[in-house]
């Protein structure tokens, strides 16, 4: 018999099962979105520190390049100054005008010194050390120091470079009254006629520029670069202002302990060892939680939603707990939610592109060690793009920043087709932080190598010359450079171009070469150097280099003031394949597409699965555009337009029906079960599998699917 009592336990156990079913749910679900959460996060955190690698490696390359060109300068001084030194030698009091010259030749240099071997000079005692030194403002004054006080012969450089009769870099160490001036001694050995060393030569050259250079420009608050001796003894550091000294002893003690700190220490360091002769460190330090601080906050965001997603979950399964379908689905699309964020970025290592199709060419000469000139082009979906730029200034400065600006346009331009929208991308980013109020002028360009469609917006640049029958500047409106306003509008222009046509950028370092009167090089003469080479047929390579020789032959003797830097992009398509058919929409037209598609792959000699490959997608595309695009018992016409230059394939494919982007569906989820999936969507997923790129626009009232496959 069943009782009241063991119906109420029976309803009990029922009840307990029940929530601890749910209770179980919950747990389940919780650690699964967590888990997927956690999984984007470490992928997050990964392109994050790869980001932070190459903008480091960027900034030490550079701080690399300006310390180990600033060591050769200083060493050539030596040498190039060495002949008068010993021409010297048999006067002692010519030694000051040597000494003089020595230091002027070389702005690094702020003093020297030459420490003869004991009773050299007889009359000038045991001790001879004439000593050269220039002030601030650049006057030089000289003096003869060494005495009982001052015996250099008890010195390890003077010491050392005696025993050994090698050259040698001293550690840095600060020279002053004031003890903030950080310099470093370059010793030579000086030989007389016999091979005998009777002297050492030794030049002081200021480092506190180091400090200061290496800070100027740090993408955190906390941020900071050092340069250390290979012993890890500071050389040059940030000032106050950015790491007190205690934090700086307290990164420099955790480098002694680990090789290169990783993002689980308090800080990121990257640094690099120079490859010669002292061998000083250069590193890169950061603040872990601000370079992941925006990571976390995300992470607090995504646990927000999840919480909430639990919240909501829980509330369906305690109202809905008798329908486990109804449960399943809302559990899979609230983990769907949680789940959903992507991040990507790529940058490019090298500055400048090393290698040149025929049909372009670009050349840049600094005017100083490092310059603030870029150009760059790459080829994306049958069009090239390509660019040139000038920051203001000079130096190392400009090229931090001109660093910053080719990282961003690598960052930008790979989604976007429109010249001015990735105009207006950079200056939103150039304009951020832009104390200095450095600008950079810039002029950016597309061309299609199918249809020789020119895009172009220009942000402040000199206007390129296009080479046709006859050479001409481009009627290229300037609009303001970039980094003055961030809500400035960059005028977008097109351009048919012939094939054969060519465009010639080039910057001001070009036109504004001086020579010592004053006359500048000027476009005229740019002008008919272009027209020189049109006439005798070069090619974009002894366009540029020819450009280069004309510049130099005006310069002569002098120097060059600015950075000079060049490139010519020529328009010369070959071997194009080209076709397109117009089908009405009608399923009877589908065997008209096959044979229009079958002779295209024919054309251009495919492989047969590639060729299958591309028939499938493009059919699927074409099938959908036939039956959906217009409205039902309507007529229309979709246009099939298929381009070819043997390295890629182009279909496009063009209808007058109802806008549609079919690349904005969501793509239907293959996990569900058959029934349990919405019709659709299947074909722009297997077309997206075959393609390479497919994407969308919506021009003059039709709807525009561009599809295309590299085929080599």
């Amino acid at each position: 018999m069943i009782t009241l009592q063991s119906v109420k336990t029976r309803q009990v156990d029922s009840s307990k099962k029940s929530w601890l079913t749910r209770l179980g749910i919950m747990v389940i679900a919780a650690i699964l979105v967590e888990s997927l959460s956690i999984i984007q996060s470490r992928r997050i955190h990964a392109i994050m520190e790869e980001e932070m690698d190459v903008r480091s490696q960027m900034v030490l390359r550079s701080m690399q390049e300006r310390i180990g060109h600033m060591l050769d300068m200083t060493e050539s001084t030596m040498r190039e100054n060495l002949r008068d030194i010993k021409l010297s030698l048999h006067n002692p009091d010519s030694i000051f005008r040597a000494m003089e010259y020595l230091i002027d030749d070389n702005p690094d240099i702020v003093g020297g010194c030459i420490c003869f071997a004991p009773y050299y000079f007889p009359e000038k005692g045991r001790l001879y050390e004439p000593y050269a030194y220039k002030d601030d403002e650049e006057t030089i004054y000289l003096s003869q120091i060494a005495g009982e006080d001052h015996d250099y012969t008890q010195n390890p450089f003077y010491r050392k470079v005696v025993e050994s009769g090698m050259a040698d870099w001293s550690d840095p160490y600060l020279f002053g009254p004031d003890s903030v001036r950080s310099l470093t001694t370059y010793s030579y050995p000086v030989k007389d006629g016999s091979g005998r060393i009777v002297a050492v030569c030794g030049l002081d050259v200021d480092l506190s520029w180091m400090g200061e250079t290496l800070n100027a420009h740090q993408h955190f608050p906390s941020s900071f670069g050092l340069v250390l001796t290979a012993d890890g003894r500071q050389v040059a550091g940030p000032p106050p202002s950015r790491a007190s000294a205690a934090v700086v002893e307290r990164v420099m003690a955790q480098m002694q302990e680990d090789e290169e700190l990783s993002s689980a220490s308090e800080w990121v360091v990257r640094k690099v060892r120079m490859a010669r002769d002292p061998y000083w460190q250069i590193a890169q330090v950061y603040k872990t939680d601000e370079v992941f601080a925006g990571m976390r906050r995300m992470r607090l965001q995504q646990l927000l939603f999840i919480l909430l997603g639990l919240a909501i979950l829980f509330f369906m399964i305690d109202r809905f707990a008798r329908s486990e379908k109804k449960l399943r689905k809302a559990s899979e699309q609230q983990a769907r939610i949680s789940g959903e964020l992507e991040a990507a970025r790529t940058i490019q290592k090298e500055m400048l592109p090393k290698a040149f199709p025929a049909d372009i060419y670009g050349f840049l000469e600094p005017a100083r060690e490092v310059g603030g000139d870029l150009f760059d082009f790459y080829r994306r979906d049958g069009k090239l793009f390509f660019c040139i730029g000038d920051v203001s200034g000079k130096g190392v400065p400009s090229a931090m920043l001109m660093s910053v600006i080719h990282s961003l346009f690598r960052m930008v331009s790979p989604h976007i087709e429109s010249p001015s929208v990735i105009l207006q991308r950079l200056n939103e980013q150039l304009c951020q932080g832009n104390d200095s109020n450095m600008f950079v002028t810039f002029f950016l360009g597309t061309i299609d190598y199918y249809t020789g469609h020119f895009r172009y917006a220009n942000a402040g640049h000199d206007k390129p010359f296009l080479l046709t029958e006859n050479v001409s500047l481009l009627p290229a409106k300037s609009n303001l450079p970039l980094g003055v306003f961030p809500n400035t509008v960059f005028e977008e222009q097109t351009l048919q171009l012939s094939p054969g046509n060519a465009l010639f950028l080039y910057t001001d370092g070009l036109t504004e070469a001086k020579v010592e009167g004053g006359q500048a090089f000027g476009r005229s003469r740019v002008q008919a150097s272009l027209q020189e080479a049109l006439s005798r047929g070069m090619d974009a390579r002894q366009t540029v280099l020819s450009m280069f020789d004309a510049a130099h032959d005006f310069l002569g003797d002098a120097a060059q003031r600015d950075d000079l830097t060049m490139l010519l992009v020529q328009y010369a398509p070959k071997d194009l394949v080209q076709d397109h058919i117009d089908l009405k929409n009608r399923a009877e037209e589908l065997p008209r597409l096959s044979d229009f598609l079958k002779g295209v792959c024919a054309s251009l000699a495919l492989e047969k699965k590639l060729g299958q490959s591309l028939r499938l997608a493009t059919e699927e595309a074409v099938v959908n555009a036939i039956k959906y695009a217009y409205p039902e018992g309507s007529e229309g016409i979709v246009s099939v337009y298929a381009d070819s230059d043997r390295r890629e394939i182009r279909f496009t494919i063009v209808d007058a029906g109802n806008p549609f982007d079919p690349t904005a569906a969501v793509p239907p989820d293959t996990r569900l079960d058959v029934q349990d999936r919405p019709i659709g969507g299947l074909g722009i997923l297997l077309t997206r599998k075959i393609m390479d790129s497919v994407s969308y626009a919506r021009k003059e009232g039709k709807n525009v699917l561009t599809l295309t496959k590299n085929i080599v």
